[in-house]
């Protein structure tokens, strides 16, 4: 795309003279074209509950992501464009308006970095989300933008206006989600070919850092059985008392001799299990905590005996 607008372009000075580029309207219409397209792809990005659902391997979500991934990726190119472009045409233009929008393209070239950064490690975290392959294009634009920021250092400083460096993000993007990936399939950095030998290094050191921090968190936690048995005592502990009497222990002896005259739910939570001469509590497993004896009935008084008869 670049290379055709910038045919363009030549085309047009050729056809009307060098003033020719600098009014050409279409490329300024082109270049608004895409700041639009990249501007669009930014505002689409994941929010940060999409990301999960993406972590969490979800299908729908890493297929719409690895879709949003190749348009961030594109804005990112977009934003470069837009700056060569825009500091061609002020070789002989000193236009305010075009050096405004050279700034706001690195400005969007760098969110738009920062987002898909973001999106490729949160795609290299789920189960079958991103290749080496889908990376390959993410390093190429990285190489673009790099190339096109030491172009402007090297423009003349005689310049009447000041264009300000767009640098890229630091940690450098997409190493983090490539050291994930190689990490899974060991040798596969091999396969990223717009990267520098000092790069493949970082992406090596960052794989070896992700290890490391892993081996790390498992040392930190607790044993697998230690914290099953954490688990099980607070359960213990928030369960409430059972209302049901399993028949069985003590209380299946009892019940065997003789059946009680009731069976009570007392507000400790055992069971009274009512006899003549004592209430025998067992708890809701069967097994008896305590007799209590009741107290012997006294004896009732004798009737009086009959009046006899008044004589007359």
């Amino acid at each position: 795309m670049r290379r055709i607008l910038f045919t363009l372009l030549l085309c047009s000075g050729c056809l009307a003279g060098s003033g020719a580029l600098q009014r050409d309207d279409r490329i300024l219409r082109e270049m608004t074209r895409q700041e639009r397209w990249a501007k669009e792809a930014l505002d689409a990005r994941p929010a940060k509950d999409q990301l999960e659902s993406i972590r969490s391997s979800d299908f729908g979500s890493v297929g719409a992501a690895r879709k949003e991934l190749q348009r961030l990726i594109q804005a990112c190119d977009r934003a470069t464009w837009i700056r060569d472009t825009t500091l061609e045409l002020l070789r002989d233009d000193n236009d305010p308006q075009l050096a405004q929008g050279f700034d706001r393209a690195g400005r969007l070239r760098g969110e738009a970095l920062q987002a898909a950064d973001e999106l490729a490690s949160a795609l290299a975290e789920a189960k079958g989300g991103l290749t080496q392959a889908d990376l390959k294009p993410a390093f190429e634009v990285l190489r673009k933008a790099q190339a096109s920021e030491e172009r402007l250092a090297k423009r003349p400083a005689t310049a009447l206006l000041k264009l300000a460096p767009a640098p890229l993000p630091v940690p450098p993007p997409f190493h983090d989600a490539a050291a994930r990936v190689s990490r899974d399939a060991p040798g596969s950095t091999g396969d990223l070919d717009p990267l520098s030998a000092e790069e493949r290094a970082k992406v090596r050191a960052k794989a070896a850092d992700l290890d490391r921090e892993k081996e790390e968190q498992k040392h930190a936690a607790p044993p697998p059985a230690a914290a099953a048995g954490n688990a099980a005592e607070q359960d213990t502990e928030a369960q409430a008392p059972s209302t049901t009497l399993k028949i069985s222990g003590d209380a299946a002896a009892l019940l065997a001799k003789k059946a009680p005259a009731s069976i009570t739910l007392r507000e400790d939570g055992l069971f009274a299990l009512g006899y003549d001469d004592a209430d025998y509590l067992v708890d809701p497993d069967g097994k008896l905590v305590r007799k209590e004896e009741k107290p012997a009935a006294r004896p009732s008084s004798p009737p009086p005996p009959p009046r006899s008869p008044a004589k007359k």
